[in-house]
């Protein structure tokens, strides 16, 4: 490996020497392997760092498209999703819509409801207790004019822009007002507040119920569509559904609203003027 030997270029026609130089085996292989090095860190600098490892690298992706690719995936995963939520939704809709019964229970462990033995009935200790209070509630002027206070300190935005067809009730079980406005009109909120109940009955339809403060409830019935769900927050004069006529009690498109206060259904008429 380390024998000497000498390299000559001469030039064929006059056998001029041209370049000469001393070399062994071992600079040979060195030469070799220093120029393997270089020219092998050339190549992969220019496939790493150039559009050219989309040609030479086989099924090459870059990193943006895999991330695009991650988040095309984890859409279409949460998309899939609530598009079965929807389905459900719509088919249990459907179903007690056509008075049916939804054939999902929340609990499904399988109880004998005729086992259940259930008393009613009070005593003589309860009847006394409830007449105490409900006379109490029924003539105690201090509570009323808490409320009536209460009430003069609020200041309630419109739930909707439209005409009374139907006044506060409460012997005929009419606890709130008919408002009837243009198809497609939008509901609002009366007060700032939170969402305790979003749901759909048979006789109310499409129905919201948002707390108050001063331990004050507002009702939204016969709405088409709802903008919130249980728990959201609202704002006074924020829109929270759509003007529809869903529910058994419904006989054209109109929002029937309650206003609630200590349990109790008020006149919204104390509180807005509408229409008439």
């Amino acid at each position: 490996m380390r024998s000497k030997f000498r390299l000559t270029v001469l030039n064929e026609t006059s056998f001029e020497e041209l370049f000469s130089t001393r070399l062994t085996p071992m600079n040979v292989i060195i030469i070799f392997g220093a120029l393997l090095v270089v020219f092998g860190s050339l190549i992969y600098v220019l496939v790493a760092l150039t559009p050219l490892r989309q040609y030479v690298v086989k099924d090459y992706t870059g990193h943006e498209l895999r991330e695009s690719a991650r988040v095309a995936r984890f859409q279409a995963d949460s998309l899939t999703t609530e598009m079965r939520a929807q389905e459900k939704y719509i088919n249990h809709l459907r179903i007690i819509l056509s008075g049916g019964t939804v054939p999902e229970k929340l609990d499904t462990a399988q109880v004998d409801s005729s086992l259940v033995q259930l008393n009613y009935s009070l005593g003589d200790e309860e009847k006394a207790l409830r007449e105490k209070i409900s006379g109490e509630d029924r003539y105690s002027l201090d509570l009323i004019s808490e409320q009536t206070a209460a009430s003069n300190a609020l200041i309630l935005f419109k739930p909707l822009d439209g005409t009374i067809s139907q006044k506060f009730n409460p012997k005929k079980n009419h606890y709130g007002v008919d408002l009837v406005a243009p198809r497609d009109a939008v509901v609002k909120s009366v007060l700032d507040g939170t969402v305790i109940l979003s749901t759909f009955t048979a006789d109310g339809g499409n129905i919201l119920h948002i707390q108050h403060t001063q331990n004050l409830v507002s009702v939204y019935q016969h709405n088409s569509v709802l903008f919130k769900k249980t728990g959201e927050l609202v704002s006074a004069g924020e829109s929270i559904a759509i003007i529809g006529e869903s529910g058994e009690e419904s006989d054209g498109p109109h929002l029937h609203f309650e206003l609630w206060q200590n349990g109790v259904p008020v006149d919204p008429l104390n509180f807005l003027v509408f229409g008439e």
